[in-house]
């Protein structure tokens, strides 16, 4: 029974860490998939965006950028463009 237990809790606490994504990660992983959206996490704010100008567009085009404090930014190139996710307070 308490094996049965410390399996349950590990198998929980791997999926968590692997959907924990920060937002250098989400950006990598929407430039992999040349697609720009929300990657999973428990962010109540967050913004994605894309450019093929630069990455500071991509960053400026994520939603709520300039009206929330960013406290985590991440940005990739992709094939096509900048990919952008912002983690806002």
């Amino acid at each position: 029974m308490r094996l049965a237990v410390v399996a349950a809790v590990l198998m929980c606490c791997s999926f968590a860490s692997a959907a924990g994504l920060s937002a250098q990660e989400s950006a990598e992983l929407q430039a992999r998939r040349g697609r720009v959206g929300h990657m999973g996490g428990a962010y109540r704010y967050e913004g994605v965006g894309y450019s093929t100008a630069s990455a500071d567009d991509a960053i400026r085009n994520c939603c709520y950028y300039g009206k929330r404090t960013p406290i985590e930014i991440g940005v990739a190139r992709g094939s096509n463009g900048w990919y952008a996710c912002v983690r806002y307070r």
